[in-house]
């Protein structure tokens, strides 16, 4: 394989956590992690992993549109220009503030969204409609696209979310619309039903991702799709055709493909993506085939940085040992040898 891109795509350090300002949390062992970060040849700050992928792979017309307008490409142009994503999220109270969860995104299976979409549409129809948008959430239609700064939840993960709602001259509608949702969610047969099968209850649809579209200066030409694998909606945008869920390790990857993108949610997803399987069935693999030539070279994507590792990265020995999460944590431009 020539290239793989891996994206860590809800791991974020606490102290970039929209605000949240704590300190780095202790490191788990991860070495073949800490070996890809040490040796990278190049790492670079990034706006996000979705607009950074958008402008690699050369599409010009996703990079200019919101992320929600560009998960809704299968929708009719009168909703997908004003779509905003609709992410259910597990909150908790605390005492001076509400928090997200830690795994506090939620997974649905098809027959509870469908189940929701249409609870949903009798709540808030036909003024406002979910639309089915993989496991990991709806689309949601009807709201207006005046500019709001809004955030991706998976920012947020066992984070205080005050400083991360909806702002903008124009967050009313949408943080009314989200505070109704909200108490339509407590008495939701849905709900009710998870908690008879041991599950989190839905306590908001976070909307984000929505709004008028901001133009960017992408200037590469469109390359050849690569393979995607991963959950989240965007990369079926890419594609153009829904997109399969990661293979269980590196070694399941067809090695004759030219480039993988792959993405991963170690903080949120299932145990075959904890951040100490992805160290055992990931990074260790990709190391090896990089050592051995296998892989020319990889991109790894985690909390706002791309570290680019290529083959014979190794021999740069003289390289100070430290951990991964030290090495996300450094406010570099760009590495050097």
């Amino acid at each position: 394989m020539r290239r793989l891109s891996l994206i860590l795509s809800d791991l974020y350090l606490p102290s970039e956590a929209a605000g949240r300002g704590a300190g780095l949390p202790a490191a788990l062992d991860l070495p073949h992690l800490d070996w890809l970060l040490r040796f990278a040849g190049r790492v670079d700050r990034v706006r996000d992993w979705r607009s950074w992928l958008s402008a690699d792979l050369g599409r010009v017309d996703l990079a200019r549109m919101t992320v929600a307008q560009a998960c809704a490409q299968g929708l009719p142009d009168s909703l997908s220009s004003n779509a905003w994503l609709a992410t259910p999220v597990h909150l908790e109270a605390r005492i001076d503030h509400v928090r997200l969860a830690d795994r506090g995104l939620l997974r649905l299976t098809a027959d509870e969204r469908d189940s929701w979409r249409q609870d949903f549409t009798r709540a808030f129809g036909p003024e406002y409609a979910l639309h089915d948008s993989g496991e990991r959430g709806f689309l949601l239609s009807g709201a207006s696209a005046s500019r709001v700064a809004s955030v991706d939840p998976a920012r947020l993960l066992d984070a205080d979310i005050g400083r991360a709602l909806p702002t903008g001259p124009s967050a009313g509608e949408l943080r009314r619309l989200g505070t109704e949702i909200e108490m339509w969610l407590h008495g939701a047969p849905g709900n009710t039903a998870r908690e008879l099968q041991r599950q989190r209850r839905i306590s908001a649809f976070w909307l984000w991702g929505g709004g008028e579209s901001v133009p960017v200066d992408v200037n590469t030409s469109p390359h050849a799709a690569p393979r995607f694998f991963g959950g989240d909606a965007y990369l079926s945008a890419l594609a153009g055709s829904p997109v399969p869920a990661p293979p269980v390790s590196f070694a399941a990857l067809d090695a004759g493909e030219s480039r993988c993108v792959v993405e991963l949610a170690p903080m949120s997803g299932t145990k075959g993506e904890s951040l100490a399987a992805l160290d055992s069935n990931w990074f260790g693999p990709a190391r090896e085939a990089l050592n051995q030539g296998g892989l020319d070279s990889l991109d790894l994507i985690a909390n706002d940085r791309w570290f680019r590792i290529s083959t014979g990265s190794g021999w740069r020995i003289w390289r100070r040992r430290s951990s991964w999460l030290d090495q996300l944590a450094r406010h570099l431009p760009e590495a050097k040898a």
